[in-house]
């Protein structure tokens, strides 16, 4: 597989706007009751991609696919949203380890760390609903 690379597109905020609403439904859905917690972990990883690709469309960015798409993802959308630190991305990237360890090694997920995940997506959706208000 190549190597996953950034590339420019046109800014849009209503589209933005979608992948938000489209990560809430993923971080809603990873509280739904009876769910194991690794699809929680799952669920939440993929609310922090869709929103950071909230940044990313709004800035005028996209990330192909390849190896490192994932952590190329958070690190670019948050080198373009204000207010996010290297906390946020170690949390984020974190959980992006913990979800790889539940898809590929199929590993169980601790309820600890799904607690610890649920509050760095929610975290960056603040972040990106700020930026987009300033676009």
């Amino acid at each position: 597989m190549t190597q996953a690379g950034v590339k420019a597109v046109r800014a849009d905020r209503v589209g933005a706007r979608e992948f938000v609403t489209q990560a809430r439904i993923f971080v809603n859905d990873a509280a739904s009751p009876g769910l194991a917690n690794e699809s929680r972990q799952l669920l939440l990883h993929q609310a922090s991609l869709t929103a950071c690709d909230a940044v990313l469309l709004a800035a005028g960015w996209t990330v192909g696919s390849g190896d490192g798409a994932h952590a190329l993802r958070l690190d670019k959308a948050l080198a373009e949203l204000p207010g996010a630190d290297d906390e946020l991305f170690d949390r984020l990237d974190a959980s992006r380890a913990r979800r790889n360890e539940a898809s590929y090694r199929a590993q169980a997920v601790p309820t600890a760390s799904v607690s610890e995940a649920t509050e760095a997506p929610l975290e960056l959706l603040a972040l990106v609903d700020a930026f987009l208000e300033q676009r």
